[in-house]
């Protein structure tokens, strides 16, 4: 079940009226939610909702044997866990056996849907209880924060101390509703109207060979913003349904466009996956401290491009922004502008072989960025600036909203939130699966 679908919307009403009058009674709420989350995923395939569920029960035994047991055997149980977890995650993603294709199993998207997120779920979990940050929770706290259906699938990557907590708060925040419509409205906007169309436009350029340099370099930019406008798009709708079910997730997006670093781009981008990276593998591999710290910058970056798949634009990808993070670590530039558009024009260049993970696509396409002759954009590539405009204002915007008043605030996020939902219903859009779901 896609998450832009009416049938999906239709259902979440009803849910979030339900959660609503189920307030008072917070575990009959947790029950709830997590019964429609396990609902959720069975629409992708049984096989995904089955899965879910063997990794989740095996790893809550793992806690609790974590909690009781003291190191080294505690050391030795956690280590056993993160590797048979990762291993699975590295069979189901990268070897896909003959077995996956048999024809009397379904293959849902992302095979099985949201392994690689609920795999790091359950990895930060088990860590954080080795290392006394946290408790192990009961049964149904564990099985309502790894599979509450807004974040399941493609994130944001959450902490039990962030989300168990809200399941014993019964308050009702006066901003919840309005927020969380304002999150839902623009994050569909973003993915449906900007995003979907940008593919439609763009998506038969990756196969071109005679494009200029100008066009590929647009067709990079433009892939930059249709992926922005898709997962931030997602990550504003996951925020939007917690809202108006009354918890409140981590923000994942805060304006990347802007960042004029590297460094800072990470903390502007899929924020979740780079505090988990930096928690979980950069600090551990030595991080700032160790004399290694050029060569964990590259390690934590080709892992975290290993994460998102197998093919080698992946791990390029990976590579080249660990290899951007050592270059400004070793020469840094003073200049802001000149510094922006660097640092913005590596971005872009790096989502070339993100988008083509075959390195032959990838390489043709990134020689003809340098070598083709340079021309004005053609008509039919250039028109994909009309949906990504939007997808640009939005993250510029927080510069105009920080100098409206409070007063004021409420009335212009209205009227932008009527404006963005009339968009949505008459604005025509080629209906695609989130590009994170696949991963």
């Amino acid at each position: 079940m896609n998450y832009t679908e009416s049938l999906f919307i239709f259902a979440f009403a009803i849910v979030a009226l339900v959660a609503l009058a189920l307030r008072p009674w917070p575990l009959a709420r947790q029950w709830f939610l997590t019964a429609f989350s396990l609902f959720v995923i069975a629409t992708w395939g049984v096989y995904s909702l089955v899965l879910f569920l063997m990794i989740g029960l095996s790893n809550f035994a793992v806690a609790r044997a974590l909690y009781v047991n003291k190191p080294p055997v505690s050391t030795a149980i956690l280590a056993t866990a993160v590797i048979v977890d990762v291993g699975l995650l590295a069979i189901f993603k990268y070897v896909k056996p003959s077995w996956l294709h048999s024809g009397w199993l379904p293959e849902p998207i992302g095979i099985p849907l949201a392994i690689s997120f609920y795999t790091f779920h359950i990895i930060s979990y088990l860590v954080d209880i080795h290392r006394g940050r946290t408790l192990p929770v009961g049964f149904g706290q564990y099985l309502f924060y790894l599979g509450f259906f807004p974040h399941v699938v493609a994130g944001p990557i959450v902490r039990t101390w962030q989300l168990i907590p809200q399941l014993r708060n019964t308050r009702r925040i006066a901003a919840d509703w309005p927020m969380g419509l304002h999150f839902m409205v623009t994050g569909f906007f973003l993915k449906s109207i900007c995003a979907d169309n940008i593919a439609g436009i763009i998506d038969p350029a990756w196969k071109e060979v005679a494009l200029t340099a100008t066009d590929r370099w647009l067709v990079a930019f433009l892939y930059y913003c249709q992926i922005y406008g898709d997962f931030a798009g997602y990550s504003l709708m996951a925020l939007g349904m917690a809202r108006l079910l009354g918890f409140r997730l981590p923000a994942n997006f805060r304006s990347p466009l802007r960042a004029i670093r590297l460094q800072e781009f990470w903390r502007r981008w899929h924020i979740t996956l780079s505090r988990w990276l930096r928690d979980y593998l950069y600090i551990p591999l030595g991080g700032n401290r160790s004399g290694f710290v050029l060569g964990n910058l590259i390690l934590t970056m080709l892992l975290g491009g290993l994460w998102h798949g197998s093919g080698a634009g992946f791990v390029i990808w990976g590579a080249l922004h660990g290899l951007g993070l050592v270059f400004e670590r070793l020469v840094p530039i003073r200049n802001v502008l000149l510094s922006w558009f660097l640092t913005q024009a590596w971005v872009t260049l790096a989502w070339v072989p993100f988008r083509l993970p075959q390195w032959r696509d990838a390489s043709a396409f990134l020689s003809g960025m340098v070598t083709s002759p340079l021309h004005m954009p053609s008509g039919s590539i250039l028109f994909g600036a009309v949906f990504a405009a939007p997808v640009i204002v939005h993250q510029f915007l927080p510069l105009l909203i920080s100098r409206i008043g409070r007063r004021r605030l409420p009335i212009i996020l209205g009227a932008m939130t009527g404006v963005l939902a009339i968009a949505d219903l008459i604005v025509a859009a080629p209906s695609k699966v989130f590009l994170y779901f696949a991963f």
